[in-house]
Formats: C-alpha cells, structure tokens, sequence
C-alpha cells in the first residue's frame, strides 16, 4: 500500500469515525447502519465496503486499535510504583498516560461508556486492565501477605477495575472538567485510602459515638 493509498484510508477513517460519533450521540448504537454512516462521512457505500464488512467490524476495528495501545501502555505499569506513588501522593507517569489515552479518544469512547453505547466494551476494559493491571495481585495467593487479604482476591480486583471505570465514566459525563493528571490523583487517592477516607462517614461515626 502506498502513502496515497494509506492517507486516503486514514481520511476515510477518520470520517466514519466522526460520522460514527454524531450518530452515536443522535440515535444510539444499535440502530446505525452503513449507508447512515456513508452519507453522514459524505462517502460512497462501495469505498465503505472497501475497508469493512459492516457497521460491526467499522466499530470493532476501532475497539481493537484502542484497546491495543491501551494495552501497550498498561503493560508499561509496574504495579508495585503504582503503588508507591499511591501511598506518598505523588504523580505517576504511567497511570497519567493511560489516562491520556482515554481522553484523547474520548469522544469516541464517552459513547461506548455511555447508556447508549457497548455494554460489552465496558467488560472487555475491565478484562484488561484485570490482565495487566491487577493481575500481578494474584503473586500473593500462597505467601504470607495473601493470608492478611481480608477479602477475596478476585472480589479485590472486580472491586478496583469497576471503581477505576467508574471515575472515568463520570468524567466524560460531566464533561472532562478535571485534567488527566488530576483524574490520576483521584484514583491513586482512592487506591491508597479508600473511599472512606474522603467521605466523612468515619468522621460522622465518630462523633456519633461521642
């Protein structure tokens, strides 16, 4: 494939894509079809077929490339300075460009992420981030610091993965007000204190019991 032949590919794709998102937003996931996403990209059907088999394998095809450089990045984490810089409050670069991701495909994945999107794709990124950024928890099933687990390590990373997608749920929602390094802070905050710490409750049992 050429440069001319590769340019063309990535205009067209970066048309459906456009296309897709409008649609996303206007009627939902579920009822788009290839000539709605043709005509909306300003593309004939035919240079459509060219590249793709239906509106599926369109969506699917980006999911892939998104969730492959996601994946790329994440295996670039070391679990354990993840948590160090958790437990000092300190900026950790990894987690920030993970979060860098997400935002510069946000548009596309708010869609996904939200009500009218992929229920399945929110599965498959709490998959991977289990994979390869939970996943080395399991090194403590037989030592000496699995037996100070007081719950399950399975229930530990669903409870983890589902929080950290959850935050960033609520940050496409509500418009991406914060910056990705404060995202950041939010979840490394929330891995090393636990949402008691910052919600007031132990405060208010506290003087309850006074």
């Amino acid at each position: 494939m050429n440069n001319k032949t590769d340019r063309r590919k990535l205009r067209t794709k970066k048309l459906l894509r456009q296309a897709l998102i409008e649609l996303m937003e206007e009627k939902g996931l579920e009822k788009i079809t290839v000539s709605d996403l043709a005509n909306r990209a300003d593309i004939n059907r035919g240079t459509f077929y060219l590249h793709y088999e239906d509106v599926h394998d369109f969506i699917e095809q980006q999911v892939h490339e998104f969730l492959n450089q996601l994946s790329e990045l994440a295996s670039k984490v070391q679990f354990t300075d993840l948590l160090l810089a958790a437990e000092r409050d300190e900026p950790f670069p990894g987690l920030i460009s993970i979060i860098e991701h997400w935002e510069r495909n946000a548009d596309f994945c708010k869609w996904l992420l939200g009500p009218k999107g992929d229920p399945s794709f929110v599965l498959r990124v709490k998959e991977l981030m289990k994979q390869r950024l939970f996943i080395k928890l399991s090194g403590l099933e037989g030592t000496d610091s699995a037996s100070e687990l007081q719950v399950p390590l399975e229930y530990l990373i669903a409870y983890v993965t589902s929080a950290n997608v959850g935050v960033l749920q609520h940050w496409f929602h509500t418009g991406r007000i914060q910056t990705p390094t404060e995202i950041h802070f939010i979840m490394i905050r929330l891995i090393s204190k636990g949402w008691l710490s910052f919600s007031g409750v132990r405060h208010a049992i506290a003087n309850l019991k006074g």
